[in-house]
């Protein structure tokens, strides 16, 4: 009798692998018929591969933003990378009703909101900040608060988290808001924490690992924005380029898409691109490579389609 258990007990354990095995294998042939519906429905034009942020180029050279992708935004400081961000979560946020992440490890969550409502309203945050208003951009002001209000944009400004954190907080938000996120962003990569005992080139391509299983574990698009190396301020021609991400190559590697921001006017005051916010498109796992141009409102730190203008 003791044997008899004992065979049962191993069939049952053969059972469980055998159910592990199944969910982590899938047969070809059934991801062939879900790969023709989607290629059938965006062939009719019912649908993108992705995302749509609302930025017209950006969205024709990527078809949005993919989910479970690592999306990474560079350039160097005052190119508006960090403005860039948020005006895609807010789009994300407004234009799909769908929850988006905001984890700013360099500004306070105040600071994050004053930037939206300036983008929103169109009104400096230095005079929003004093209080300054026209007595007719009061009702402006109103209604932009109303309407970021209704945003399902959440703030998370710890400045010591980990991705693992960073995961749990996300899911208590998905399963909040009952549907799934929009967009995850990261302000930004080189502020996060990592293992201790680890060199720091080591702790960022863990932490860029462990970016990328948070992209494809909560099947969403999450945004990293990163810095550059100073040395492209030694080069004539100030674009950047991929060499220029900065202390990890990790990024370069496990990223799907990698957009550098570039303003000529930061460099060259008397330049016939002021205004001008250029997308530079340099790595595509999916797609095509390019650069896509955006005017660009420094005072409200807004994006905004050339054509639109």
């Amino acid at each position: 009798m003791p044997k008899k258990k004992k065979k049962k007990d191993e069939t049952k354990g053969k059972g469980l692998k055998k159910l592990k095995f199944s969910e982590d294998l899938s047969p070809v042939a059934e991801i062939l018929t879900t790969t023709f519906d989607e290629i059938e429905s965006r062939s009719l034009g019912t649908s993108v591969a992705g995302i749509p942020v609302n930025f017209y180029d950006f969205d024709a050279m990527t078809q949005g933003l993919q989910r479970g992708s690592l999306v990474v935004l560079a350039g160097r400081p005052a190119m508006g990378k960090t403005s860039m961000s948020f005006n895609l979560a807010r789009n994300v946020a407004t234009l799909h009703d769908l929850p988006v992440c905001v984890f700013s490890l360099e500004m306070s969550k105040e600071q994050v909101t004053y930037r939206l409502i300036s983008s929103e309203v169109g009104i400096e945050v230095g005079r929003l900040r004093t209080g300054r208003l026209q007595q007719d951009e009061w009702p402006y002001l109103g209604e932009g608060i109303n309407t970021l209000g209704k945003t399902p944009i959440f703030i998370c400004d710890k400045t010591n988290i980990t991705v693992k954190e960073m995961v749990q907080r996300c899911e208590k938000i998905k399963e909040k808001e009952g549907k799934e996120l929009g967009l995850v962003l990261v302000d930004y990569v080189q502020l996060l924490d990592g293992p201790n005992n680890q060199s720091r080139d080591e702790e960022l391509s863990k932490i860029v690992i462990q970016l990328k299983d948070m992209a494809r574990k909560l099947d969403v698009p999450v945004l990293v924005l990163s810095q550059l190396n100073r040395d492209i301020e030694h080069r004539c021609n100030k674009r950047p380029m991929l060499c220029d991400l900065r202390e990890t190559q990790s990024l370069e590697t496990h990223a799907d898409l990698i957009v550098m921001m570039y303003r000529d006017e930061y460099y060259d005051p008397d330049t016939t691109q002021r205004g001008i916010a250029e997308l530079i498109t340099c790595k595509h796992r999916n797609g095509p490579v390019g650069t896509v141009k955006l005017l660009f409102e420094p005072q409200f730190t807004r994006f905004r389609n050339i054509e639109a203008a």
